[in-house]
């Protein structure tokens, strides 16, 4: 009986040399594909974060520029409301001055006066014309309340020639607020300083008061000003954190936007970028590397083609040679990877083995000496530590910083090369980084060969063996210096009156606190100046605002001249100045007060244009009380003081009861 037929075997699958080259050729086309994309997606990331900097830059100089604006109203009315005229409620004397300071150039449309409920006077209508009714009230009745300037969203001018806002200062007369002065801008002003024309092409800009209204906008302002602000908008001034987040415009536009508030005021400033400006660039790119993609493609398939047809002509010849046919009538022979291979390997074993080993041992000294160089010049610090803080290692740009070879370094203590304060930080966290294994950003001095400090900010991680048992650290050292400087000229700035060099309010109120808190320890007793420059409102209509600061840096050099190094000078604002004076009752505080009245009257005041003018202070004097609640109501007994000074005469010092 015959056996049963076997199944039919399937014919391996064997692929001749072109199809191989061509099938490779595709196969090295997806590596450049996959980078293609990851470029794509670099470049759409650092075009985003690009523009994320871009808005946030132009957002905050946006809103600077409208601070600005507000300020320059504010300031004005501030000048107003301390007027002769604001304080006597002179009208007609205030209406006059009024119409001086709107004439003046100030920005400002129109100056009111107002009660609670009506208009009293407007600059742009004649005196006469009062009792008219009163726009705008809820802006104005906190302002009143509280006694401190406010600003209200957009309404109807009072004459209906469009839109406008009003900034509030209240008239403080016998520690109440009855009256009020209204500096009105127009919101066309408003829209000028966030016009197109101030901004990148498709940008938005808009300005929101503290109710979500629109006050001003580049785009359509005479459709969206007096409606409420886009929900991206209002998302911003709730969260608050100024950051870049996505959202639509009032359009309905798909934006990336930026709220930030305008300092000093209950206004937000909004900018918005169409997401269409992100996208395009990213889309042209796109392709661009397609039609290189497809070009790559079809040269390679070409130069395959042509590969192939040589190499196939070569083998050929070889597995004629293998297979023994010398004769002139060529056969022609298939030839199989599978084949080439098993040819190849025969000629190139030896081949690759010694390259292998030559190529192994010229790599590893070169990675060695690439890997040292890079140790020791790096841009920052590096070194390691036994378990005792000894130095193990330490590259070159440390070595440099202490300005020591690496042989006076090496088996040292670390504290030995730290400023005594950093030696006690070292010797505090060191045994803590024993136990977590790392540390982060640890602020410390190093003690340079030359005598100086430097800042440092230094991170670690712990080397352990298999066991768990430490060998050494790994730790970066970055140069702190720059980063220290910036931060020391930040604060200055932030605590000095920029005009004066003085102490500014909020460096004079956190010294009070502490002079407070030491006078309740010790009992010593403190008093405190309130300084004005008599008459500084003629020194500035006859000699300007230049005049006038030069009056003001006048005084300030006086008072650091004629005062102890203990005491603090400062510059509340305007031409109003305080002075702390610790450890100094009443009568020695009047002394002081008078000799620096004194000192100004008999030194004339130079001014920049080589004029020169006479001019005076009253001084109010009031010591602290354990009573008072805080420096503010001290500070308001001498503000009594300087006013009765002011109303005896002036030129004169008094002091408080």
């Amino acid at each position: 009986m015959p056996p049963p037929p076997s199944p039919p075997q399937l014919p391996a699958l064997r692929l001749s040399l072109r199809t191989w080259l061509l099938g490779l050729c595709l196969l090295t086309t997806l590596p450049l594909l996959v980078f293609a994309l990851l470029v794509v997606r670099e470049y759409k990331e650092f075009q985003q974060r690009a523009l994320v900097e871009q808005l946030e830059r132009r957002s905050d100089e946006l809103a600077h520029a409208v601070a600005e604006q507000l300020q320059g109203t504010l300031g004005a009315l501030n000048t107003l409301a301390a007027s002769d005229a604001a304080l006597a409620l002179d009208v007609p004397g205030l209406y006059a001055h009024a119409q001086r300071v709107v004439q003046g150039g100030s920005g400002i449309h129109a100056i009111t006066l107002v009660t609670q409920d009506l208009l009293l006077f407007q600059t742009t209508e004649s005196l006469g014309h009062s009792g008219m009714p009163l726009n705008a009230p809820r802006g104005l009745e906190p302002a009143l309340r509280t006694q401190s300037p406010g600003v209200s969203g957009p309404f109807t001018s009072p004459e209906g020639t469009g839109q406008v806002v009003a900034l509030t200062v209240p008239l403080v007369r016998g520690g109440a607020a009855t009256h009020a002065l209204r500096g009105i801008v127009t919101v066309e002003s408003l829209n000028r300083l966030v016009s197109p024309a101030r901004l990148p092409e498709g940008w938005i800009a808009s300005i929101g008061d503290a109710e979500g209204m629109v006050v001003a906008r580049s785009r359509d302002p005479a459709r969206y000003v007096g409606h409420p602000v886009s929900a991206s908008f209002r998302q911003g001034m709730n969260e608050g954190t100024a950051r870049a987040f996505l959202g639509a415009s009032l359009e309905g536009i798909p934006t990336i936007n930026r709220v930030r508030p305008v300092f000093g005021f209950d206004w937000y400033l909004g900018m918005a970028v169409p997401q269409t400006i992100l996208h395009a660039p990213v889309t042209a790119m796109l392709w661009h590397m397609a039609g290189l993609g497809l070009l790559w493609l079809g040269l390679s398939l070409v130069a395959a083609l042509a590969f192939s047809q040589y190499l196939l002509r070569q083998m050929e010849a070889v597995a004629r040679t293998v297979h023994g046919s010398h004769s002139a009538q060529r056969r022609p022979v298939t030839l199989r990877v599978a084949e080439l291979a098993d040819i190849a390997q025969q000629f190139l074993a030896t081949q690759r083995s010694e390259a292998a080993m030559r190529g192994d041992r010229d790599v590893a000294v070169t990675a060695r000496e690439q890997v040292q160089d890079l140790y020791d010049r790096a841009p920052c610090g590096y070194h390691s530590l036994d378990r005792e803080g000894r130095v193990l290692r330490m590259n070159q740009t440390e070595l440099q910083w202490l300005g020591l070879p690496l042989a006076k370094v090496q088996g040292r203590s670390y504290t030995d090369f730290l400023t005594p304060a950093s030696r006690l930080i070292f010797q505090d966290r060191f045994p803590q980084f024993m136990r977590d294994g790392h540390i982060k950003d640890l602020e410390m001095e190093l003690q340079t060969a030359a005598g100086g400090a430097m800042p440092i900010l230094l991170s670690a991680t712990a080397i352990h063996d298999a066991s768990g048992q430490f060998i050494a650290s790994r730790s970066t050292v970055f140069d702190h210096t720059e980063k220290k400087r910036v931060q020391a000229q930040l604060e200055r700035m932030a605590r000095r009156d920029a005009l004066t060099e003085l102490s500014n309010r909020r460096d004079f109120y956190e010294k009070a606190e502490y002079e407070i808190a030491r006078s309740l320890r010790s009992g010593q007793p403190f008093c405190v100046l309130m300084l004005d420059v008599d008459f500084f409102k003629k020194v500035n209509d006859e000699y300007g605002h230049a005049g006038g600061d030069d009056v003001l840096r006048q005084l300030a050099r006086l008072l650091a001249a004629q005062l102890r190094t203990v005491d603090v000078p400062a510059r509340l604002g305007g031409e109003e100045f305080a002075v702390l004076m610790p450890g100094t009752p009443l009568p020695e505080a009047a002394h002081a007060a008078d000799r620096i009245r004194a000192a100004l009257q008999a030194a004339p005041v130079t001014l920049r244009d080589g004029r020169a003018t006479q001019v005076t202070v009253s001084v109010g004097v009031a010591q602290w009380h354990a009573d008072d609640a805080d420096i503010d109501a001290t500070l308001k007994r001498a503000d009594t003081a300087l006013y009765r000074a002011k109303a005896t005469g002036r030129n004169r010092v008094c002091t408080e009861g």
